[in-house]
């Protein structure tokens, strides 16, 4: 789509119009750029998304955001809105992650292994890379490698805590390479700082008895940044 117009504004102006058809438009076309070898661009119109007083990154994200956790709900064999009720309120980010090559890649991390604390973080890789975001799987890290026009979704801990346990927030990290340069962008969706969190009594049962305290949203995420992305200590905080 860059390589269409005539110049940096005429870009964004493209992306302007694309992010009130599609909500997440704004996400494939900069990660096109990333593939395209533009990372300078992609983050130019990073930043101009941030600033725009229409299009904040929690607009853009928001849409789908919504409709993510209300099919949450409906798989825990809840209505559609029950999830986004016990958020109590809603706290939207959005975060591009820039990941230079580096000479040698296994003496250092890109980001430390750790599961998010909101309630789930829509995520564009970039397909150039192929293992650059690995997740913990049957004690053993795995790569994920990126599917062209997909997005990944990682369950961060408010989702285990209101499921019971019914789903896991997943541990994960971001690795380096020695030859390209690697951009994510990543959507996070969760509960408003001074939401009170519990686990959904519809979810307790004799064999599923509860696991979590209830807890005030702000002051987990300040127990999350304490523990300095160590895997998920945080969530053992509020476990029974």
């Amino acid at each position: 789509m860059y390589g269409k117009c005539s110049s940096l504004p005429d870009a964004w102006s493209v992306f302007h119009d694309l992010v009130h058809k599609n909500a997440f438009s704004c996400n494939i076309m900069i990660s096109t750029l990333c593939a395209n070898g533009q990372s300078a661009q992609a983050i130019h119109l990073f930043l101009a998304l941030a600033s725009d007083s229409v299009v904040r990154p929690t607009h853009v994200s928001f849409v789908a955001a919504k409709r993510v956790l209300g099919l949450f709900s409906e798989s825990l064999g809840l209505e559609s809105g029950a999830l986004e009720e016990a958020f109590g309120g809603e706290r939207h980010a959005m975060r591009m992650n820039y990941y230079p090559p580096c000479p040698e890649p296994e003496l250092t991390i890109g980001l430390d292994a750790h599961a998010d604390p909101n309630g789930f973080t829509i995520l564009q890789q970039d397909t150039r890379v192929k293992d650059g975001l690995q997740i913990v799987h049957c004690g053993a890290w795995v790569p994920i490698k990126p599917l062209p026009g997909a997005f990944v979704v990682n369950i961060g801990d408010q989702l285990q805590v209101l499921s019971n346990d019914a789903y896991k927030s997943v541990e994960h990290r971001a690795v380096v390479n020695s030859e390209r340069t690697r951009v994510s962008i990543a959507s996070f969706y969760g509960p408003a700082e001074d939401s009170h969190i519990a686990l959904l009594a519809q979810l307790v049962a004799d064999e599923a008895p509860a696991c979590f305290k209830d807890s005030v949203y702000g002051n987990y995420l300040q127990s999350f940044y304490a523990s300095k992305l160590d895997g998920k200590a945080a969530i053992e905080t509020v476990r029974y």
